[in-house]
C-alpha cells in the first residue's frame, strides 16, 4: 500500500511560486521610472533632463514634475504632429541655445540628452498649441491620452491620480517637524 502526502501542501506551494512569478512580472524594470504605453523612461533620463533643466534655467524643479512632462511629451508628440506642430531636435537644440543666451549662460549648456530634447519638445509644442485657435480640442485629446494610457510609475516617485498625473506618495513614517520659534530680540 502506498502512502499518500496530503496534496493540499503541494497545492499550497504551487500557488504561492504562481503567485510570486506574477507578482514578478508585474514589477517594473529596475532603472525604470515609468512605462508608457509599451515606451521606458528610464530613472536616467529623469535624472539628466532635471540637471539639465535645472542648469540650463537656473530655476529648481522635482524629478516628478520632469517625469509628469516627460509623460506628457511621450502622449503629446504624436498629437502634435498630426496636428502640424513638430519639432525636430535641431529646431529644439537652438531653442534651448537661445534660452541660454537670453539667460546670459557664460558657457553651451548640454542639450544633447534624448529626455531633456523631449522635454523641450514638449515645452515647443504645448506653447504653440495653447496660443493656438485649435488648443482645446488639441488639449482635449491630450487630457483624453493620458487618462487612457497604459501608465506603470515606480512608486520611489509617487502614483498617478484619476487624471493620470504622477503625484508624489505621503510617506507614513516622515513626519514634519514644526518650524523652531523665531528667537526674540
Amino acid at each position: 500500500m502506498a502512502i499518500t502526502r496530503p496534496t493540499h501542501l503541494v497545492r499550497n506551494a504551487a500557488a504561492l511560486v504562481t503567485a510570486g512569478l506574477v507578482l514578478a512580472g508585474c514589477a517594473a524594470q529596475p532603472g525604470t521610472a515609468a512605462t508608457v504605453n509599451g515606451t521606458t523612461i528610464s530613472e536616467n533620463d529623469v535624472d539628466d533632463a532635471t540637471v539639465e533643466y535645472i542648469a540650463l534655467t537656473g530655476q529648481e524643479t522635482t524629478p516628478v514634475v520632469v517625469l509628469n512632462t516627460l509623460v506628457q511629451a511621450e502622449l503629446l508628440d504624436p498629437i502634435a504632429s498630426e496636428a502640424g506642430y513638430a519639432y525636430s531636435d535641431a529646431e529644439v537644440r537652438n531653442f534651448f541655445l537661445e534660452q541660454a543666451a537670453l539667460s546670459g549662460a557664460q558657457e553651451r549648456p548640454d542639450v544633447d540628452s534624448r529626455s531633456f530634447l523631449d522635454l523641450g519638445r514638449y515645452l515647443l509644442q504645448y506653447n504653440e498649441i495653447s496660443t493656438s485657435p485649435d488648443a482645446q480640442s488639441i488639449l482635449t485629446e491630450l487630457g483624453t491620452a493620458l487618462q487612457e494610457a497604459d501608465l506603470t510609475v515606480n512608486p520611489r516617485y509617487g502614483q498617478t491620480n484619476e487624471s493620470g498625473v504622477i503625484v508624489p506618495t505621503a510617506k507614513e513614517w516622515i513626519q514634519q517637524s514644526e518650524q523652531a520659534p523665531t528667537p526674540a530680540g
